[in-house]
């Protein structure tokens, strides 16, 4: 069975390049053939006629153009294409039929406002386009792929046409399953930046575990609907500089819809192979007129839901084969006295089975909803107010390992007598509000704007227990919350010289921004340890007097402390903790001449708990032809630790080897965490290079290949974890374990440095054919490699080289995600028909388990999960001139990448299934339905 599969998949392989090889071919063969004419003319401005150097002319519907001289004299080439678009910054929009016209002039009518530009992240000049920027930039246009691919949130959106970006649906269980974490080039998920509108955005609130984000705090992109997305825009380069704290990796820019007059709906459900799974989205997008001057109001209302999914694989994958009902049945297999007969007789007479305590499959349930809006308002001529922010709400339940009726320390049978599946439901609230006013004082744009956004965590523990009140533990417990904001003032100025050389941009600013964090505690009994009791001793004074001391506590009857799945917060934990950033920011760029650019940006951040940080940005692109150009940058970066990476604590359960392990995780101003030498963080610092060049040799033909490096000194991590048992750890620590109830800590530290070396390459090609119908080709990968380059280990704690940074945590930032990820994507309209089919590779990646907790270094498995090709599909159609049915597939060949296989001598307690996550998940094929109307 297995090695036919192997064989279909091979087949199917072979049958995609074949086809995508096939198509690209005929693409350009047509092309080639195509008779090519040319179309001369001269733009003017229509209020003066004076002529408008820079205008984009571009044939609609494709990306082959021209731009405007000095002059404002154009030349294009067309080989096809009805109809020629004229486009500047400042001015409506004009399109105008071909026919068989060899010369066209147009005079652009000046917009009522100039100053909501449309603008490329990476640049501070509005003129700047993703092929003579100097920086590696996608251009990402959201509502074609709100209709045609099969994914429905941003990330995975994101996910299936970017291959420098990946994210994890599911992260490492636990809060971190509520939220979908991203990563540009392989490196952290705390190491990139989010803008909306231009405008920094607020983090997570949460921690996530195990993945992409170990220790880390990311962005919640899933926060924001799809439906009030225009594009996105991926500057793939350091721009720390530019924009401060966390753009090493590079910057996404969302830009949020300013459509008016126009009502859109959106509605798409899928499913999984078993039928489980079931995830369904809703949208809807209006735009209002705001006056007669070009003000608007966009709003957009979006619904979301996510069903309980089954484990992927065989119907086997996923079936408990241990021992359910036997004492320390986590802790050992059958064996003599205890043997599978006399399990399976207890479970006949319960009239139940061993799927009965198997687990779920790699998505939470989970309810979505979202409302955003993005407005603009001209107030007089050159002054505009404007505002964009929205609100979101999620329910999320994870469910953990099955609590077995055997774990006799973390289950009580006379509450449940055949075991638990304990469900954490994380309600997340994630609000935002930006205001500001842009205006021209003197041919200077100036922008004031205040930025707002907070994000709330609670956890609330369900079907669960606190094995150590015995039968007086409560069932569902308040584990208490956190949250996390960001408030940020921003003062930017900026203004374009066109008789420096041939064109000077120059921009300055500064911001103020306020962090906070605060974490709440829950109730007592979803931390509480029950057993543990004073220890008293006697001693004598001098004269003889004897008095008691005391000697601490002490756990009497070891059963589990806390809510199962995750223990609640402290008061002991409890933060309510700020900081306060300021900055101060110059942006220049100056085209030497029409085909040498040169840009460079300096800036300082003082932060209020560590201090300043001087970062810089040099950037340049020389066109060596028309059709050719050259661009190289090198750049300095930083990232501050976040406040939740200073001050979080807490107390959950982990599998090591098939045996269940509470472990406790220290914020860095802990007593324990000084008592054993790990030091306060610091800031993370980078230098980062790039270098490539952008052509397009033939009519309608992009491609941009840059190869980069980026070097990461004093990255935040997680320690491995120490064991209670050690008993050279210093008190503090033991009485952590103790007052826990834990055998396991681990602590945030700057524990080492990497450095990353990629290659990525993407390329487009569109064509309009005579009988009015369009294609297009897309082609992207990154290769990258990533390597520690250093282990910072603390003086005195040598011995704990191989705990401070552990294995498992080496390959969490060297081969966790795919080191080769490559996308094909074609596409064909004609008419009332739209077609899709991409198929993207993800190369292989390595899992490690961690065995034990052996000292000085403990034992780790590990599982290369071989390269996998994930194929999409879809066929639209207009129903109607305002309706579109789509249907297709996710993962149409049903991949599933290598099953797991446990380690030698473990204790096997499940059949295993696909373990790979080289996609972000492996949920098989998905096939959807969706439905789009716009009126």
């Amino acid at each position: 069975m297995r090695n036919s599969s192997c064989y279909a998949q091979i087949l199917t392989h072979k049958m995609k390049k074949n086809i995508l090889i096939i198509t690209t071919i005929l693409f350009f063969a047509i092309n080639a053939f195509a008779q090519k004419r040319f179309i001369t003319g001269v733009v003017t401005s229509a209020d003066d006629q004076t002529p408008i150097p820079g205008v984009s002319v571009k044939v609609k519907g494709l990306n082959d153009g021209a731009s405007t001289k000095r002059d404002g004299s154009y030349q294009v080439a067309i080989r096809n294409g009805k109809v020629l678009q004229f486009s500047f910054v400042g001015y409506k929009t004009q399109e105008v039929e071909i026919d068989q016209q060899s010369v066209i002039n147009v005079s652009l009518v000046p917009l009522a406002s100039s100053l909501d530009e449309v603008s490329i992240v990476g640049s501070h000049n509005a003129n700047r386009t993703k092929l003579n920027s100097a920086n590696p930039v996608d251009i990402i246009d959201l509502k074609a792929l709100q209709e045609s691919a099969p994914q429905v949130s941003v990330t995975q959106l994101l996910q299936y046409v970017s291959p420098s970006f990946h994210s994890s649906v599911s992260g490492g269980g636990d809060a971190a399953s509520a939220t979908s974490t991203a990563q540009l080039r392989g490196l952290g998920v705390d190491q990139l930046l989010v803008l909306i509108n231009g405008k920094r955005r607020h983090k997570s609130s949460n921690i996530s575990w195990g993945g992409l984000g170990n220790g880390a705090t990311g962005y919640d992109l899933n926060a924001i609907p799809t439906g009030a997305i225009e594009r996105i825009e991926i500057l793939r380069d350091g721009a720390a500089a530019q924009y401060g704290s966390d753009a090493i990796a590079g910057v996404i820019n969302i830009v949020l819809k300013k459509s008016t007059e126009e009502l859109s709906l959106t509605s798409t459900a899928s499913a999984r192979r078993r039928g489980d799974g079931l995830t369904t989205r809703t949208s809807s997008n209006y735009g209002l007129k705001l006056g007669n001057k070009g003000g608007y109001l966009n709003l957009t209302g979006e619904f979301a839901t996510q069903a309980v999914s089954l484990p992927v694989g065989d119907s086997e994958s996923g079936l408990y084969i241990g021992p359910a009902y036997g004492g320390g049945a986590n802790t050992r297999g059958f064996d003599q006295i205890y043997t599978k007969e006399i399990d399976d007789a207890i479970l006949a007479s319960r009239g139940i089975d061993r799927h009965y305590f198997d687990q779920r499959g790699s998505t939470n349930k989970a309810i979505d909803g979202l409302l955003f809006f993005n407005a603009s308002v001209p107030l007089k001529d050159d002054v505009e107010l404007y505002s964009f922010g929205g609100i979101s709400h999620r329910t999320s339940q994870f469910t953990a390992v099955y609590r077995l009726p055997g774990w006799t320390e973390r289950n009580n049978t006379f509450i449940y007598p055949d075991g638990f599946l304990p469900a954490m439901d994380n309600i997340l609230s994630d609000k935002s509000l930006a205001i500001g006013v842009k205006a021209k004082v003197k041919n200077w744009k100036v922008d004031i704007s205040n930025v707002y956004g907070i994000n709330d965590f609670s956890n609330v523990i369900s079907n669960s227990l606190n094995a150590s009140l015995g039968q007086r533990s409560p069932r569902k417990f308040d584990a208490g919350s956190y949250n996390a904001s960001q408030n940020t003032t921003g003062l930017d100025f900026s203004r374009y010289f066109d008789k420096v050389l041939s064109g000077l941009n120059v921009a300055f600013g500064g911001q103020y921004r306020v962090e906070t964090y605060q974490i709440i505690a829950g109730e007592e009994a979803s931390y509480s340890k029950a057993d543990l009791r004073a220890i008293y001793g006697i001693d004598t004074t001098a004269t003889g007097i004897p008095y008691t001391t005391s000697l601490g506590l002490t756990p009497l009857n070891g059963l589990s402390p806390g809510s199962q799945i995750h223990a609640g917060f402290r008061p002991s934990n409890e933060v309510n903790v700020s900081r306060s950033i300021s900055a101060a920011y110059l942006d220049a760029e100056l085209n030497v001449t029409s085909k040498w650019l040169v840009s460079g940006a300096l800036r300082v951040e003082n932060y209020s708990d560590f201090g300043s940080v001087f970062t810089y940005k040099a950037a340049s692109r020389f066109g060596i032809t028309n059709w050719l150009g050259v661009r190289a940058s090198i750049n300095s970066g930083f990232r501050a630790p976040d406040l939740a990476q200073f001050y979080y604590t807490e107390t959950s359960t982990t599998f090591q080897n098939g045996v269940a392990i509470d472990q406790v995780t220290a914020n860095n101003v802990n007593p324990a965490t000084t008592a054993l030498g790990i030091p306060a963080l610091k800031a993370e610092k980078s230098k980062g290079y790039t270098a490539g060049f952008t052509a397009s040799p033939l009519a309608n033909v992009e491609l941009t290949v840059d190869a980069y490096q980026i070097d990461i000194k004093d990255r935040v991590g997680n320690t491995g974890r120490f064991s209670a048992t050690d008993t050279n750890l210093p008190a503090d620590v033991r009485a952590l374990f103790v007052q826990t109830g834990t055998v396991q800590a681990k602590f945030f530290y700057n524990s080492f440095s990497t450095r990353t070396r990629g290659i990525e390459v993407a390329g487009s090609y569109k064509f309009l054919f005579e009988n009015g119908g369009n294609a297009s080709f897309l082609a992207s990968a990154n290769f990258l490699d990533t390597k520690l380059t250093n282990v910072n280990t603390p003086k005195g704690l040598e011995a704990y080289r191989y705990i401070i940074f552990d294995e498992s945590e080496q390959a969490r930032v060297t081969n966790n995600i795919p080191s080769t990820k490559i996308s094909l994507q074609g596409t064909y309209n004609y008419k009332k028909l739209n077609l899709l089919l991409r198929t993207v590779y993800f190369g292989s990646v390595v899992s490690v388990s961690q065995l034990n907790a052996n000292f000085p270094k403990p034992d780790y498995y590990y599982q290369t999960f071989s390269p996998i090709w994930v194929t999409d599909i879809s066929v639209g159609y207009k129903l109607t001139n305002n309706l579109l049915a789509t249907v297709g597939a996710n993962n149409l060949f049903n991949v599933l990448g290598d099953y797991s296989i446990p380690a030698p001598g473990s204790n096997i307690t499940r059949n295993p299934g696909p373990g790979g996550a080289q996609a972000g998940t492996n949920a098989g094929i998905q096939p959807f339905v969706r439905l789009s109307a716009k009126f």
